[in-house]
């Protein structure tokens, strides 16, 4: 039986592109680390998380679970619009008459936009096209037909949309590799999602 589930694994890891071969196989693994705690610990996520800390969503990813959570680095936030960023985080500042408090409605929608209830890794997405809802409500369409590339972008117009109505909705790509925690997991994202 060993020798059969061996033989197996290595079949399939010979249909996998090299790259992301190399994300699913070796993820950062932080097991005994929920997802806020695993992204503070990351460093490079502190947009972001002042964000979730916003938005009072701590404590719900510190919670059981298990959430995916589509994380966007710090450089992967400085492609946000800027006056969306400063609607949902008035301290960015900016042009002329500063908000003193963040658009709640679009900042909880921001955050809940990126997390999605259950656990989805990179190979669960590869080879496949996927559709999830978002905390936020809306649908993520991950596309994982493309090579070694999956793509994440939001469908159709269900939840409530944070960019105003001249947004286009522009697939973002998954930059693994995933970091796997004790309540979920987490997706690096090459730029926020944005409806």
């Amino acid at each position: 039986m060993t020798e059969r589930r061996v033989f197996l694994l290595g079949a399939c890891a010979t249909l996998l592109p090299l790259p992301l071969l190399a994300q699913t196989t070796a993820p950062s693994l932080v097991q005994t680390t929920n997802v806020v705690d695993a992204l503070a610990a990351a460093g490079k996520y502190d947009n972001f998380i002042e964000l979730v800390s916003r938005a009072g969503a701590v404590d719900t990813l510190r919670g059981a679970g298990p959430f995916t959570v589509l994380a966007p680095d710090n450089t992967a936030m400085q492609k946000m619009p800027n006056a969306l960023r400063e609607m949902l985080d008035p301290s960015t500042g900016g042009s002329g008459a500063q908000r003193q408090d963040p658009d709640r409605l679009r900042l909880n929608a921001f955050v809940n936009m990126h997390i999605i209830e259950g656990r989805y890794t990179l190979g669960e997405l590869l080879g496949r096209v996927t559709q999830v809802k978002t905390r936020n409500g809306n649908q993520v369409e991950f596309n994982g037909t493309q090579g070694n590339v999956i793509e994440a972008k939001i469908v159709g117009d269900s939840g409530f949309g944070v960019g105003g109505l001249n947004v286009r909705l522009v697939p973002v790509t998954l930059g693994g590799p995933e970091t796997i925690c004790s309540n979920g997991l987490l997706l690096p994202i090459s730029e926020p999602l944005i409806q």
